[in-house]
């Protein structure tokens, strides 16, 4: 299943430690491996948050990261005709084994080269990458670039990051419409304090409960992620908080899990619906003239294209 992390708002609603936060926690609770990739480049990605900056150097220096294994490596070798789960196997490093994988960017990342080989083989990266983990997560880049567009429209389910900024989240509803068929919401950094709370978001913008969660301002947390100590913030606090803040922090965050677990199974529910659907539809021909080989493939592209709304690239190209 194909997720993709966004947000309206340029570098302030924590895209990136939503993400990872989110992965951490379904990794605790055993939801399934999960594989973290990119589509640009930042000195504070996921690597950065889950890895000391020794770690990280030590890994480059092994060629095992940004540089012989990268996304782009990936890209490149779909291009040419390589095997993708090779790839994959050789590129994904491992954040927390056997659970949490990651797909490193190279350190100089050529925006419009990536665009192009992203666009040309996404299809095949996103079916290697789904049959190599349970979930894919991608950490997307706010710009309404080809990659973007492309991921947003091909994902089975958006998590859209929202703050607490009337103007911003006003923005997000009158300008990205359609994208709300398929989308659940996490308020980063969240603050009880402040008066845009969740019970006025979701009053003001209709917003189930079931599809919204928040992840509360925590400065342990923020400290921990900047120095690459992510996962053991979260082990730490998970079954015992270890102050009264980080206990808030945690019971919000299961509470997210539990949203996007449960939003999860409905897609995985109606993409099993359609499926079976469309293969009633093939008994229901004459045998003679099919090929049910064929046929099952097809289907499968079927339901993957049919989980997108169309409307979704117009929407994000005009927004």
């Amino acid at each position: 299943m194909k997720i993709a992390f966004w947000s309206n708002c340029e570098g302030k609603s924590g895209v990136t430690s939503n993400m990872v936060c989110m992965a951490t926690l379904f990794s605790v609770v055993g939801a399934g491996k999960i594989v973290m990739l990119e589509n640009h480049y930042s000195n504070r990605n996921v690597a950065s948050m889950l890895l000391s900056h020794r770690q990280i150097e030590n890994l480059k220096e092994s060629g095992q990261f940004g540089k012989h294994y990268s996304m782009e490596q990936i890209l490149k070798g779909l291009y040419t005709g390589a095997r993708g789960d090779v790839l994959i196997h050789q590129t994904a490093v491992p954040m927390l084994y056997p659970n949490i994988y990651y797909i490193p960017q190279s350190c100089t990342v050529n925006r419009e080269v990536f665009n192009y080989e992203f666009n040309h083989v996404y299809r095949k990266l996103f079916d290697e990458l789904e049959k190599f983990a349970d979930f894919v997560f991608i950490d997307t880049e706010r710009n309404q670039n080809l990659s973007t567009n492309t991921i947003l429209t091909e994902a089975d389910l958006v998590v859209v990051n929202l703050i607490q900024n009337p103007l911003k989240i006003m923005e997000f509803f009158e300008n990205y419409s359609s994208i709300r068929e398929k989308s659940v919401y996490l308020i980063g950094e969240y603050q009880r304090e402040i008066p845009i709370s969740i019970r006025k978001i979701c009053y003001e913008y209709h917003i189930p409960r079931n599809k919204i969660g928040v992840i509360p301002y925590n400065m342990e947390f923020s400290e921990a992620m900047a120095e690459g100590r992510g996962v053991q913030f979260i082990n730490r606090n998970f079954e015992k908080a270890s102050s009264r803040e980080n206990e808030y922090f945690i019971k919000q965050c299961k509470k997210s899990i539990e949203m996007l677990k449960k939003n999860f199974a409905e897609v995985k529910r109606k993409k099993k619906e359609m499926f079976n659907k469309y293969i009633s539809e093939i008994i229901n021909r004459n045998p003679n003239e099919i090929s049910l080989e064929n046929e099952l493939e097809e289907g499968l592209d079927v339901v993957s294209s049919s989980s997108s709304s169309s409307l979704f690239a117009s929407s994000v190209c005009s927004g």
